[in-house]
């Protein structure tokens, strides 16, 4: 792929990121993109096919702005770090509350139980907690 070609496709993820995280995955239309990318929709028809593969793109930006702020070592560190995140961090609260489409939510879910160290029932009561708080407080 030529650079022109690359930082054409970083433009489209740029603003499918920027779009997603601030208003959610439907508001990310080609339409849309193609204004705030300043670029055609034939062009991003080059690049993305469908919606479905751009976001595929966004699922490490998701992923690293989730896990960022948060702590692993334990189930109470971790609860305290999303909470923590959760009211402090808008970047992270707009990924939580956004994420349904780019990271499907039973992988999301099983990716925390498997990350969070510590007995299984307090990690699967804890992430059940985590969505709570979120679900609550959005």
């Amino acid at each position: 792929m030529s650079e022109k070609a690359e930082n054409t496709k970083r433009r489209i993820i740029e603003a499918a990121f920027d779009i997603t995280l601030n208003e959610g995955f439907d508001a990310a239309t080609f339409t849309r993109l193609s204004k705030q990318a300043v670029i055609s929709r034939s062009g991003i028809n080059t690049h993305f096919k469908r919606k479905e593969d751009l976001a595929l793109e966004l699922v490490s930006k998701y992923v690293e702005i989730i896990k960022q702020p948060l702590k692993f070592e334990s189930a109470e560190a971790f609860y305290q770090s999303w909470t923590e995140a959760f009211d402090n961090d808008s970047r992270f609260k707009n990924a939580i509350l956004t994420a349904g489409p780019i990271i499907p939510k039973l992988d999301g879910v099983k990716g925390l139980f498997d990350s969070i160290q510590g007995d299984e029932q307090e990690v699967q009561s804890c992430v059940y907690k985590c969505v709570g708080y979120a679900v609550i407080h959005a």
